[in-house]
């Protein structure tokens, strides 16, 4: 889909993929299915089917000694998810408002990503690190407008020419400025 989402026909992917268009068409029914599938391989890495909360390196890092170290990890981790995914996170976003079925996916997916911030900031907030007067749907909504935001990504790696352990570092720089109690910013 590198010619763009509407332009691009299951015709075009099954020949660049030397298959069928029939087979193909068994395995996607359309091309929101199969951009959506693209899209979940890419979010979840080798990772398989397990919710991204239920996986290693989520509960590791909510079993980080110190808030600070959370925060970088959670950061870090966002940058993997970006490098492995932004560019077809981003494809989806761009197209869901012209296709139903994208639109339905990319819903779900907001609400499983809102579901996990709200994860986290319940995990910074049982260590009473969140800033006062924050409560937790507002952390958990503002680390789903910054964190989960693959145009923020792309437009820093893409456009300014940053690195991913760049984007780590203004995410972790965020998260600790916008959510937690000054106390707990370097604790």
């Amino acid at each position: 889909m590198r010619d763009g989402y509407e332009p691009t026909t299951m015709l075009s992917i099954a020949a660049e993929a030397r298959v069928a268009e029939k087979t193909l068409y068994l395995a996607y029914p359309s091309k929101a299915a199969l951009l959506s599938e693209i899209i979940r391989v890419g979010v979840r890495g080798g990772e398989g089917d397990q919710p991204l909360t239920r996986r290693a390196p989520w509960t590791e890092m909510l079993a980080a000694a110190s808030v600070s170290e959370v925060v970088a990890r959670f950061a870090g981790g966002g940058a993997a998810l970006m490098s492995r995914a932004g560019r077809v996170l981003w494809l989806g976003e761009a197209n869901a408002a012209s296709d139903p079925q994208l639109q339905e996916a990319r819903d779900r997916a907001h609400a499983n990503i809102r579901s996990d911030m709200r994860e986290f900031a319940a995990a910074l907030a049982e260590r009473r690190a969140l800033a006062p007067g924050l409560d937790l749907e507002q952390a958990a909504a503002i680390l789903f407008a910054v964190c989960a935001n693959e145009t923020i990504f792309l437009r820093l790696t893409d456009e300014c020419g940053w690195t991913p352990d760049q984007y780590a570092n203004l995410i972790e720089t965020l998260v600790t400025g916008l959510l937690l109690a000054p106390d707990r910013r370097a604790a």
